[in-house]
């Protein structure tokens, strides 16, 4: 009985962090398949994304690294595509891209490893999803070309356009979208299911030959959000793992979900979509082994294990006795106050869209409706008739704004991440002092953390991260890797830990010196 209650409180566990991880992305990518569909319509959005011409792949690709959204918060956005008929080549090039990188995630990236791996993985993923959206334009099944299909979305304007979108989005968090989302966080309980607690801390080392193909079996299963898929590389890099193993994961991990190939095979073919799935594994792992030893960090000597991967295991450890408190605790030590609160808002958005779908309130009513009002010629001072080109060049504009506010958002100034460090480190070395380790283990992830956006910020702000500051940062996250394992070592050794923290008080000294 306690192996089955450590299966269902394991995949509960793993769905629900899921959720809270996707939730702001969903978000966003509800609202962005609203806005293709009422301000830019479905000429609009062909054209956004090249439409027939030879820039659609890259183009797709580019849109793609500017909107920050996951693997799950892209599904909206492809049912809204797939309806104002852009190609699936161009389908499949956005959907891989826009969940591997976005500028946060891309900035977090470059403080993790060497900026060049970095910039490789970023270029490696435009030749994967070219190459793909090629292949698939060229053996896919298109659907009838809609390109002269009635949009009688574009009558819609002023508040009643502001409505119907309010609509869609409702009615998508009730609807398909939500049993897409749901259908790929099911991969997680899978995985949870058949990797036990800790099962994966050396499963994917450098000298190991079948690194790539390993993670390949859990990449595919796998939901992880850009940032996550982000500090999972740079930990595999500081502990000297397989780097095939790491493109494999950001690819196949990150870019895609089971629900992406299901959604795929539904409206265009299963025997398309499985020669697209088979080309992208087989592209992604060519160039996996081909990377493998050329981009192995010099002089990092592997470290045999790695805590990378344990948010794929089941979290409850074997035999627990009462696996409900294991269960909230690794819920309460993933999500964040963000996640949290979209995923009330998502909660929200659903609830409405459970009570529109009981009163039969659609968007078809509310164009019909329109149309009722423009017979009578009745009218508002905020009908006001905006061209696409202004309302498309806005939302790119716009998109780019969002995405430079945002970046300065989540990596703020130095001195405010000083303070949060310093908050952070009181509480993790205080803890380890006093023998609380499990307090200690809570913290200490977050001082690593802030330590990285201490980075970036600094650089976004002064255009430049001195040499002497990377490596101070560098020296200060191996020491607390040290403290780490100390905290984590059976029989637990006081000694030993109040040891590590005295070196960390000295190397820390000299990395806030480094800012001020």
């Amino acid at each position: 009985m306690s192996f089955f209650n450590e299966i269902l409180f394991g995949g509960a566990v793993r769905v629900t962090q899921g959720f809270v991880f996707a939730a702001p992305t969903l978000l966003i990518g509800l609202l962005t398949a609203a806005i293709l569909r009422f301000y830019l319509g479905n000429n609009g959005t062909r054209k956004l994304f090249g439409g027939n011409t030879v820039r659609s792949l890259p183009q797709s690709w580019l849109i793609g690294m500017l909107l920050p959204v996951c693997s799950i918060g892209v599904l909206p956005i492809l049912i809204q595509m797939r309806r104002s008929g852009v190609k699936p080549g161009a389908m499949s090039a956005f959907a891989l891209s826009a969940p591997l990188f976005n500028p946060l995630s891309l900035l977090y990236g470059l403080t993790l490893s060497r900026p060049a791996v970095i910039l490789f993985f970023a270029t490696g993923s435009l030749l994967v999803v070219t190459a793909l959206g090629l292949l698939w334009d060229f053996l896919g099944r298109s659907e009838e070309d809609s390109s002269d299909a009635p949009d009688p979305e574009a009558s819609l304007m002023g508040l009643r356009r502001l409505a119907a979108l309010f609509v869609q989005m409702t009615r998508h968090a009730s609807g398909l979208p939500l049993a897409l989302a749901l259908l790929a966080l099911f991969g997680l309980a899978v995985l949870s299911s058949a990797l036990p607690y800790g099962s994966m801390q050396s499963s994917v080392e450098r000298d190991d030959p079948l690194a790539p193909l390993t993670m390949m079996a859990v990449a595919v299963p796998v939901y992880a959000t850009p940032m996550l898929a982000m500090s999972q590389l740079g930990m595999m890099f500081q502990h000297a793992n397989s780097p095939g193993a790491a493109f494999t994961l950001l690819i196949l991990g990150t870019g895609l979900n089971l629900a992406t190939p299901c959604w795929f095979g539904k409206y265009y073919g299963w025997k398309p979509t499985l020669i697209w799935f088979v080309g992208l594994v087989s592209i992604v792992l060519t160039i996996a082994y081909g990377i493998n030893r050329p981009l192995m960090p010099p002089g990092v000597q592997p470290a045999g294990h790695t805590h990378a991967f344990d948010i794929y295991t089941n979290p409850i450890p074997k035999g627990h006795s009462d696996p409900w408190p294991a269960a909230i605790r690794a819920i309460e030590d993933q999500v964040d106050l963000a996640g949290l609160i979209a995923s009330s808002l998502f909660g929200v958005l659903l609830a409405i869209g459970l009570i529109l779908r009981a009163f039969g309130v659609t968007v078809c009513r509310l164009v019909e409706n329109n149309q009722g009002l423009e017979s009578e010629k009745t009218t508002s001072r905020f009908d006001v008739v905006v061209p696409a080109r202004v309302v498309g060049a806005t939302m790119l504009a716009g998109l780019v704004a969002l995405s430079i506010v945002a970046c300065y958002g989540y990596y703020p100034s130095t001195e405010e991440c000083l303070e949060e460090i310093a908050l952070a480190r009181a509480e993790c070395l205080t803890a380890a002092n006093s023998g609380d380790e499990e307090h200690a283990l809570f913290w200490l992830p977050v001082w690593e953390e802030w330590s990285r956006r201490l980075e970036i910020g600094t650089f976004i702000r002064a255009g430049e991260l001195r040499r002497y500051q990377s490596m101070q940062g560098y020296l200060i996250r191996k020491k607390l890797e040290l403290l780490e394992h100390e905290l984590e070592h059976d029989p637990y050794e006081p000694e030993e830990v109040k040891r590590v923290v005295n070196e960390i008080f000295g190397t820390n000294r000299r990395w806030i010196e480094s800012f001020r």
